[in-house]
Protein backbone atom coordinates (compact mmCIF):
# COMPACT_ATOMS: atom_id res chain seq x y z
CA UNK A 1 0.00 0.00 0.00
CA UNK A 2 1.55 3.32 -0.95
CA UNK A 3 1.19 6.19 1.62
CA UNK A 4 -0.25 9.26 -0.75
CA UNK A 5 1.00 11.70 1.98
CA UNK A 6 4.56 10.71 1.50
CA UNK A 7 4.42 11.50 -2.02
CA UNK A 8 3.14 15.17 -1.05
CA UNK A 9 5.14 15.18 2.20
CA UNK A 10 2.78 16.13 3.64
CA UNK A 11 1.92 15.14 7.42
CA UNK A 12 -0.43 11.67 7.82
CA UNK A 13 -3.55 13.56 9.39
CA UNK A 14 -7.26 13.87 8.07
CA UNK A 15 -7.05 17.92 8.42
CA UNK A 16 -4.05 18.71 5.59
CA UNK A 17 -3.11 22.13 3.94
CA UNK A 18 -4.82 22.36 0.55
CA UNK A 19 -2.82 25.05 -0.94
CA UNK A 20 0.70 22.81 -0.17
CA UNK A 21 -1.03 19.97 -1.92
CA UNK A 22 -2.14 21.87 -4.70
CA UNK A 23 0.98 23.71 -4.58
CA UNK A 24 3.19 20.65 -4.62
CA UNK A 25 0.77 18.79 -7.46
CA UNK A 26 1.13 21.41 -10.00
CA UNK A 27 5.13 21.10 -9.31
CA UNK A 28 5.20 17.39 -9.84
CA UNK A 29 2.72 18.10 -12.96
CA UNK A 30 5.28 20.12 -14.53
CA UNK A 31 8.10 17.54 -13.74
CA UNK A 32 6.34 14.69 -14.74
CA UNK A 33 4.18 15.56 -16.52
CA UNK A 34 3.89 12.66 -19.84
CA UNK A 35 4.20 15.48 -22.54
CA UNK A 36 7.14 16.99 -21.14
CA UNK A 37 9.13 13.63 -19.85
CA UNK A 38 10.23 10.70 -20.38
CA UNK A 39 8.60 6.98 -20.66
CA UNK A 40 9.75 5.88 -17.58
CA UNK A 41 7.95 8.67 -15.26
CA UNK A 42 4.42 7.82 -17.02
CA UNK A 43 4.09 5.63 -14.11
CA UNK A 44 5.39 8.74 -11.60
CA UNK A 45 2.83 10.97 -13.24
CA UNK A 46 0.08 8.38 -13.21
CA UNK A 47 0.77 7.99 -9.09
CA UNK A 48 1.10 11.50 -8.73
CA UNK A 49 -2.47 12.11 -10.11
CA UNK A 50 -3.87 9.07 -8.10
CA UNK A 51 -2.24 10.74 -4.84
CA UNK A 52 -3.67 14.18 -5.68
CA UNK A 53 -7.25 12.64 -6.00
CA UNK A 54 -7.48 10.93 -2.69
CA UNK A 55 -5.98 13.77 -0.67
CA UNK A 56 -7.74 16.49 -2.07
CA UNK A 57 -11.39 14.57 -1.30
CA UNK A 58 -11.98 14.38 2.99
CA UNK A 59 -13.94 10.80 2.25
CA UNK A 60 -11.25 9.35 0.10
CA UNK A 61 -8.75 10.41 1.93
CA UNK A 62 -10.39 9.57 5.29
CA UNK A 63 -10.84 5.75 3.45
CA UNK A 64 -7.08 6.34 2.53
CA UNK A 65 -5.71 6.62 6.39
CA UNK A 66 -7.70 3.56 7.48
CA UNK A 67 -6.46 1.52 4.90
CA UNK A 68 -2.79 2.57 6.00
CA UNK A 69 -4.03 1.00 9.38
CA UNK A 70 -4.87 -2.08 7.40
CA UNK A 71 -8.96 -1.18 7.31
CA UNK A 72 -9.91 -0.75 3.42
CA UNK A 73 -13.49 -0.32 3.29
CA UNK A 74 -13.18 0.42 -0.30
CA UNK A 75 -11.80 -2.28 -1.48
CA UNK A 76 -12.48 -5.28 0.55
CA UNK A 77 -16.02 -5.89 1.31
CA UNK A 78 -14.95 -8.44 4.22
CA UNK A 79 -13.31 -5.69 5.94
CA UNK A 80 -16.27 -3.91 7.73
CA UNK A 81 -20.03 -5.29 7.99
CA UNK A 82 -22.35 -2.42 9.14
CA UNK A 83 -24.88 -3.10 11.52
CA UNK A 84 -28.17 -3.62 10.75
CA UNK A 85 -30.02 -0.57 11.21
CA UNK A 86 -27.56 1.64 8.81
CA UNK A 87 -28.92 -1.40 6.42
CA UNK A 88 -32.64 -0.38 6.89
CA UNK A 89 -31.71 3.38 6.96
CA UNK A 90 -30.35 2.83 3.34
CA UNK A 91 -33.20 0.68 1.54
CA UNK A 92 -35.72 3.08 3.28
CA UNK A 93 -33.37 5.93 1.56
CA UNK A 94 -33.19 4.29 -1.19
CA UNK A 95 -36.90 3.96 -1.91
CA UNK A 96 -37.68 7.12 -0.97
CA UNK A 97 -35.14 7.97 -3.77
CA UNK A 98 -36.83 6.02 -6.34
CA UNK A 99 -40.11 7.66 -5.68
CA UNK A 100 -39.26 11.13 -4.86
CA UNK A 101 -40.86 13.89 -7.20
CA UNK A 102 -38.73 16.21 -8.88
CA UNK A 103 -38.90 19.33 -6.08
CA UNK A 104 -37.98 17.51 -3.32
CA UNK A 105 -34.67 16.17 -4.48
CA UNK A 106 -32.60 19.34 -3.78
CA UNK A 107 -33.70 19.15 -0.24
CA UNK A 108 -32.41 15.71 -0.33
CA UNK A 109 -29.66 16.63 -1.76
CA UNK A 110 -28.86 18.86 1.14
CA UNK A 111 -29.47 16.53 3.97
CA UNK A 112 -27.29 13.83 2.36
CA UNK A 113 -24.37 16.28 1.70
CA UNK A 114 -24.83 17.44 5.54
CA UNK A 115 -24.58 14.08 6.86
CA UNK A 116 -22.48 12.72 5.13
CA UNK A 117 -19.99 15.35 5.85
CA UNK A 118 -20.77 15.04 9.63
CA UNK A 119 -20.21 10.97 9.38
CA UNK A 120 -16.94 11.65 7.79
CA UNK A 121 -15.70 14.32 10.72
CA UNK A 122 -17.07 11.65 13.01
CA UNK A 123 -15.36 9.08 11.92
CA UNK A 124 -11.89 11.21 11.83
CA UNK A 125 -12.78 12.25 15.85
CA UNK A 126 -13.20 8.69 16.74
CA UNK A 127 -10.40 7.36 18.74
CA UNK A 128 -11.07 3.67 17.69
CA UNK A 129 -10.41 2.29 14.57
CA UNK A 130 -13.34 -0.13 13.74
CA UNK A 131 -15.80 3.02 14.93
CA UNK A 132 -14.46 5.19 12.39
CA UNK A 133 -14.60 2.29 9.96
CA UNK A 134 -18.08 2.18 10.55
CA UNK A 135 -19.00 5.55 10.00
CA UNK A 136 -17.09 5.48 6.46
CA UNK A 137 -18.69 2.59 5.71
CA UNK A 138 -22.42 4.29 6.32
CA UNK A 139 -20.66 7.39 4.78
CA UNK A 140 -19.48 5.05 1.62
CA UNK A 141 -23.10 4.41 1.56
CA UNK A 142 -24.37 7.91 1.62
CA UNK A 143 -22.21 8.81 -1.14
CA UNK A 144 -23.94 5.94 -3.17
CA UNK A 145 -27.40 7.64 -2.25
CA UNK A 146 -26.11 10.95 -3.45
CA UNK A 147 -25.20 9.50 -6.77
CA UNK A 148 -28.37 7.85 -7.29
CA UNK A 149 -30.12 10.78 -6.67
CA UNK A 150 -28.30 12.38 -9.14
CA UNK A 151 -29.38 10.45 -11.72
CA UNK A 152 -33.21 10.39 -10.17
CA UNK A 153 -33.00 14.01 -10.90
CA UNK A 154 -31.37 13.32 -14.34
CA UNK A 155 -33.98 10.41 -15.34
CA UNK A 156 -36.85 13.80 -14.43
CA UNK A 157 -35.36 16.39 -15.78
CA UNK A 158 -34.82 14.50 -18.97
CA UNK A 159 -36.91 11.50 -19.34
CA UNK A 160 -35.14 10.24 -22.26
CA UNK A 161 -32.43 9.16 -20.40
CA UNK A 162 -34.43 6.61 -18.58
CA UNK A 163 -35.54 5.17 -21.59
CA UNK A 164 -31.52 3.61 -22.83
Amino acid sequence: MKNFFEIFSLPQSFVIDQSKLEKKYLEFQQRFHPDKSSFDDISKSIEINEAYKILSDDFLRACHLLQLKGIDILHDEKAVRVDISTLEEQLELQEKISEISKNEIDDLRKKLNSDFKKLIMEAMQEADINASAQFLTKAKYFKKSLEDLKIRKLKLVDPATSAG
